[in-house]
């Protein structure tokens, strides 16, 4: 394409209609040409000049339409950008979230007296730094700190998605997000889960007829089986895991029986080593025999209590026998003969008491869950 002729003459006629529409059009134009690189050296210099005006003092729709145009475009001015950047949102917007030119100064700036409006397209850009991440979220603002977690080039650490579940943890607009963010810790999704428990605590309170026990109950058998699917949606090896659940105090005898019977082999067996302060091999081996004596040992040193062991039996002799180490695919088949085996082949080996809670509060989950394969 051949380059344009153009001065600053010709392009102040463009704009000298008085309708606010047909200087916008015109508008329009000249920063497509500029943009396609057709103007000639001086008439680019005066086109930029123009730019300068219209920033300044042209109407809404003119100033909405140049930045329309230039949003992303790479060799916009320095000055320009943060001009358009600094108005209203009508013509901030495209320029807060697209354009390359504003700096992480410029926009740390910016989130300090921009919009919601504003601090949501900041918060939508394509690479949010941490440093801007953190700007966002103390702004306090719910909907960009929602499209912020939403975003996967949002840069964010673990003390900013901590104070984000903190601050807006209890809202579905945010939660929900957050949940769903890849590499969450599991200390932060802990943390929504115990929002969301409470929660739904308050609900079934004040609208079922329920006693406290059974929503105790309630409660805690959702945390616990929330908790089982984390390790492999949360970006986290399993030990690291598992050690920050023993540091918040959430790695319960309950959980890691849950954790057995449901089919999860490897968690139950690190969580009893971590809990009986031994490497995961020496509690592997002894996990190894589970009719003798070292399955007993572990158990007593790991705090577990004596009442879960003749099912914790059960359930690893099940597990070897549909070879769950080895195929997780197995994990169905697993579910359905623990919960046989719990049914029918216990006898006199534990007493009925303990067996109905362990069956009510973990064996009709894992056939729930069996069902679901």
């Amino acid at each position: 394409m051949s380059e344009v002729t153009l001065t600053r003459g010709d392009l102040e006629a463009l704009l000298a209609d008085p309708s606010p529409e047909r200087q916008a059009e015109a508008t329009g134009k000249v920063a497509a040409a500029w943009r396609a690189g057709t103007l000639e050296p001086q008439a680019r210099a005066a086109a930029e000049a123009l730019f300068r005006a219209i920033a300044r003092k042209a109407a809404v729709t003119v100033r909405a339409t140049l930045s329309a145009v230039m949003k992303d475009a790479e060799d916009l001015p320095h000055d320009i950008a943060i001009k358009l950047a600094s108005d209203v949102d009508h013509v901030a917007l495209p320029v807060l979230e697209a354009s390359s030119v504003l700096t992480d100064e410029d926009l740390l700036g910016l989130v300090l007296e921009t919009s919601s409006a504003g601090l949501s397209a900041i918060a939508g850009r394509t690479v949010v730094s941490e440093r801007l991440s953190d700007a966002v979220i103390a702004r306090g603002d719910e909907g960009a700190v929602a499209r912020l977690v939403r975003n996967p080039g949002a840069q964010l650490t673990e003390a900013a998605l901590d104070r984000v579940a903190d601050d807006h943890g209890r809202s579905p607009r945010v939660a929900e997000p957050l949940a769903g963010r890849g590499g969450l810790p599991s200390r932060v999704a802990a943390k929504l889960m115990a929002m969301v428990a409470e929660q739904l605590r308050n609900h079934l309170a004040t609208r079922c007829a329920i006693s406290d026990d059974q929503l105790a109950d309630l409660i805690l058998e959702s945390r616990e089986r929330a908790t089982l699917m984390l390790p492999h949606g949360a970006g986290q090896d399993l030990e690291s895991f598992i050690t920050d659940l023993h540091r918040a105090g959430t790695l319960t005898p309950t959980l890691i029986m849950r954790a057995l019977l449901t089919g999860d082999y490897l968690f139950f067996e690190t969580a009893l080593a971590l809990r009986a302060g031994v490497p995961v091999a020496n509690a592997s081996a002894l996990i190894a025999d589970p009719g003798g004596g070292g399955i007993a040992r572990l158990f007593a040193v790991a705090g577990m209590p004596e009442v879960q062991l003749p099912l914790a039996r059960v359930a690893l002799m099940a597990a070897e026998e549909t070879e769950l180490r080895d195929a997780p695919g197995a994990r169905a088949h697993y579910r359905e003969l623990v919960v046989e085996r719990i049914l029918t082949g216990f006898g006199d080996r534990v007493d009925t008491e303990s067996v109905d809670y362990m069956i009510t509060k973990i064996g009709r989950g894992a056939a729930m869950a069996g069902g679901a394969h």
